[in-house]
């Protein structure tokens, strides 16, 4: 298949359902997708200043210029669910040598509709109903819940500056890791402190001082705003007494969970009974009821399934379900397909004047294209 034809055969599954077909704005205002991507993605952004000075970027997904197009439906008045489909360009950066930074994303998104486990599973079997339809029977996947590790978090009755913490820590590659291998130095709970004392721009100007001063290079895409509020939460969660160690225990666990997707629910019930934490016990119900209704839509994923507890970050706006699915040869930066929902993207995109759920999933064809090729 050509990706004309993989652009075609995906469109056909998605226009079935009877979304509305949209093509929104090339072109975003840069807070936007900053605000609500995470590290790595920030850093493939293809950003510009326009002829205002305006700091701008190229849409690096459809999902977020789709949801601007839901949230200003729903401010017009107009309620109800809402779905749209497209077949539109992206522009990022390539994640890996051989991916083009102009591509076209083929999907959906939905808005409105229960958030449901049952919702999940639905949307998942259409992306594979078209990945079918793209030729392609031989894949195998990886899934995730952005609720599991905030639901640990706060079972484990930490100090509230620490849950933030972990929170905030867990988007970011690497970030528990890094923050359970020790307490913050004497001098960089100092630094802290006399950050927090100060107001925000001030605290940069200190910060770049300080790191001026001890000849440390700016490495990585996090701001400076970001290092700073950092630093800042990582001194007052020492100062609140840091993570106990049977805490770090279960972290630990937590976050070294992947396993079949069809074990999921026993290894996370597992880890809680392990540790005391019963509340979780609704999140991990819920998860169990998503992995069997996708077992019993898509039977595949009961052999070429798989759960991460860590899976699913490099975009914030996700906050619940998420999944990505590969084939062929390409690399585990390179799915064919990918989604998952984002609850609480419409509320921060409106101001808080709207709140509905959101669920999407989208296909690449030009990966499709190089899968099948690899596969042949």
């Amino acid at each position: 298949m050509t990706p004309e034809q993989v652009v075609e055969a995906a469109s056909a599954v998605f226009a079935r359902t009877g979304a509305r077909s949209v093509d929104p704005a090339y072109v975003l205002a840069s807070d936007i997708p900053l605000e609500l991507s995470g590290e790595a993605v920030r850093a493939r952004l293809c950003v510009f200043t326009d002829h205002r000075g305006n700091e701008m970027v190229m849409r690096p997904d459809l999902t977020l210029p789709v949801a601007g197009l839901e949230a200003e439906r729903l401010a017009s008045g107009d309620n109800g669910p809402e779905a749209y489909n497209y077949a539109a360009r992206a522009f990022r950066l390539p994640a890996s040598p051989d991916d083009p930074m102009e591509f076209t994303q083929v999907g959906f998104e939905r808005f409105g509709r229960p958030s449901t486990p049952e919702e999940d599973a639905d949307a998942f079997a259409l992306v594979q109903s078209a990945v079918a339809a793209c030729g392609i029977n031989d894949w195998r996947m990886v899934m995730g819940d952005l609720a599991v590790f905030p639901a640990f978090v706060d079972a484990l009755g930490l100090a509230g500056v620490t849950a933030e913490l972990l929170k905030r820590a867990f988007r970011q590659e690497g970030g528990v890791a890094e923050l359970l291998a020790g307490a913050p130095s004497a001098p960089e709970v100092d630094l802290a402190h006399r950050l927090s004392d100060a107001a925000p721009d001030a605290a940069e100007t200190m910060y770049l001082a300080a790191i001026r001063d001890r000849a440390i290079p700016m490495i990585g895409t996090r701001s400076v705003a970001e290092i700073v509020d950092g630093l800042k939460a990582k001194a007052a969660a020492a100062d609140a007494g840091g993570v106990p160690e049977d805490a770090r225990r279960a972290i630990a666990a937590l976050a070294s969970v992947n396993c079949a997707a069809q074990a999921t629910a026993v290894v996370l019930s597992g880890i809680a009974r392990e540790h005391g934490l019963a509340a979780v016990d609704p999140v991990i119900e819920r998860l169990a009821r998503r992995v069997d209704t996708i077992i019993s839509a898509v039977p595949r994923v009961s052999e070429a399934g798989r759960f991460r507890s860590g899976f699913g970050r490099r975009f914030t706006y996700y906050d619940g379900f998420v999944f990505e699915t590969f084939a062929g040869a390409l690399g585990e930066r390179q799915p064919i397909a990918s989604g998952g929902r984002y609850d609480g993207l419409i509320a921060g995109l409106s101001g808080g004047r709207a709140k509905v759920s959101g669920i999407g999933g989208v296909v690449r064809p030009d990966r499709v294209v190089r899968a099948r090729e690899s596969m042949s």
